[in-house]
């Protein structure tokens, strides 16, 4: 019973991070309406950067989560600003927006390419233990409960911005009519902008995490999908789906790669996905995502 209630705390440890990425995923599709590819390279940018100023200024683990986080936010708009303002002023179609990001994202992950080949590398030690002994058959790692600090922090502060600030308002009334919000008073593209630093923030916070957790590599942007699939399965456009998504996800995985190994893994978890999704097309939330704020 032990081992999987160990298995259990893992899986929830992993997927409170693919929670984080879908929620920078979902909040970007709930306003532009399509799936922005760049976020991952948003992600893999902010791991190196807090890879590079942790070494280069021998920073503790807040102060470079803290200041990553802000470089997240910052990339993440110069990204909308370079990729999608334009093409939100002219209205332009969900397959431009896919083409642009998708490129972004290429470009983003194509820097750290150039600039730190395929070396693989490691976050400096933060802590002096590795893991916490909880009981002689249970233990947990020092990374993990970083990891769902971290993440539990981020989602709590996202939602209360969500809907107990201005912004929130703006940023779902935004995501369910863009035109009717501009009548109302809202300022589009500040909004737009100031969604887009969430998303990064979010991006950077997934990031470091991920870099902790395993290795930096450039494909370590591959996870945005993770993150897309959590979102999928949560509700596509849903906030609090995203966050449910991600936390089946990450237990879906860990079990899976205990009972069927590492190598069949993604197998499997793809198959459930799409025989969930033909259950239940709509997703854990329970409404279609057209229907959400």
């Amino acid at each position: 019973m032990m081992y999987y209630i160990q298995l259990l705390i893992n899986g929830i440890a992993l997927g409170s991070v693919y929670s984080i990425i879908a929620l920078g995923f979902t909040l970007i599709f709930s306003i532009l309406k399509f799936s922005n590819f760049s976020h991952g390279g948003v992600m893999v940018v902010s791991a190196y950067f807090g890879f590079i100023i942790a070494r280069q200024f021998n920073l503790g683990f807040i102060p470079m989560v803290l200041v990553t986080m802000a470089f997240g936010g910052i990339l993440s708009c110069v990204a909308q600003f370079i990729g999608f303002e334009r093409l939100r002023k002219i209205k332009g179609s969900t397959m431009l927006f896919f083409v642009s990001s998708s490129n972004l994202g290429v470009l983003l992950q194509n820097i750290i390419v150039i600039t730190f080949a395929s070396t693989y590398y490691s976050y400096p030690s933060f802590f002096s233990r590795a893991f916490f002994q909880l009981t002689p058959d249970l233990t947990i790692g020092v990374t993990d409960v970083i990891m769902l600090a971290l993440s539990s922090i981020g989602i709590i502060i996202l939602m209360l911005v969500l809907y107990k600030t201005r912004l929130g308002i703006s940023i779902r009334a935004l995501s369910m009519d863009s035109e009717a919000a501009k009548l109302m008073g809202v300022n589009v593209s500040m909004v737009t902008a100031l969604t887009f630093f969430i998303s990064g923030v979010l991006a950077a916070v997934a990031g470091v995490l991920c870099g902790m957790k395993y290795l930096l590599y450039p494909q370590l942007k591959d996870l945005v999908m993770k993150g897309m699939t959590a979102s999928i399965l949560g509700g596509l456009g849903n906030i609090s789906g995203a966050l449910y998504g991600g936390i089946l996800l990450g237990i879906l995985e860990i079990f899976m790669t205990n009972f069927v190994g590492s190598s069949l893994q993604p197998a499997f978890t793809f198959l459930f996905a799409i025989i969930f999704l033909i259950v239940r097309p709509q997703g854990i939330s329970g409404k279609f995502s057209k229907e959400k704020v």
